[in-house]
């Protein structure tokens, strides 16, 4: 006995040819569109993320102390001081560093970061950031980050059928079921993937 998925799959191979062609090409496409977004660099990043650029001029205490900590390191690096976005929205404690490499990397650092932290303790997070830089990890998460938007969009695009689909009245049922069949599946693939 084969259930009655297994037969349709079996009669209708190029109908799951294709829609896998058609899946595959969406993330691509997707992913690619997202990374060369990001080919800006660390600041295009952070900016996506809500970061404000603190400026060299600053007179806020906080943010003076945070350049200060930022270019005292980057001497001490060798590299070349990075651009310093403050996520002002944000009251957890986090930070982060993008970029392609040295040249062109961001970091960012949350409000909740600047207002719980000492002078030390900052230090050492500002100090675990420009371990990235150095080490190229931005050069890995770049790439992972558009790739995760491509099946961020085959999760929507499976939320968004479903929606639709839930929509749906009288005697166009028996379509719905066929779609059904087909958003449940992406939108699973892609949260799952992600």
């Amino acid at each position: 006995y084969m259930p009655p998925l297994a037969e349709w799959l079996a009669v209708h191979p190029r109908m799951v040819v294709g829609t896998t062609l058609m899946v595959l090409a969406v993330i691509v496409l997707a992913s690619f569109y997202k990374t060369m977004l990001l080919g800006g660099g660390g600041g295009v990043v952070a900016r996506s993320l809500g970061g404000s650029r603190i400026s060299a001029d600053t007179t806020d205490p906080l943010q003076r102390r945070l350049l200060n900590v930022v270019e005292e390191i980057s001497i001490a690096a060798g590299v070349p001081m990075p651009e310093v976005y403050l996520l002002e929205q944000e009251s957890g404690i986090n930070a982060f560093a993008a970029g392609h490499n040295a040249s062109n990397a961001a970091i960012g650092v949350t409000r909740g970061t600047l207002t719980t932290l000492n002078r030390a303790e900052l230090q050492g997070v500002i100090a675990h950031e420009f371990s990235h830089i150095l080490n190229g990890d931005m050069r890995l998460n770049l790439p992972l980050m558009g790739l995760l938007f491509g099946l961020l969009v085959i999760a929507l695009n499976g939320r968004t059928v479903l929606r639709g689909a839930s929509r749906v009245r009288g005697d166009r049922k028996s379509g719905v079921i066929i779609v059904l069949g087909i958003a449940l599946p992406l939108r699973i693939i892609g949260y799952e993937g992600m």
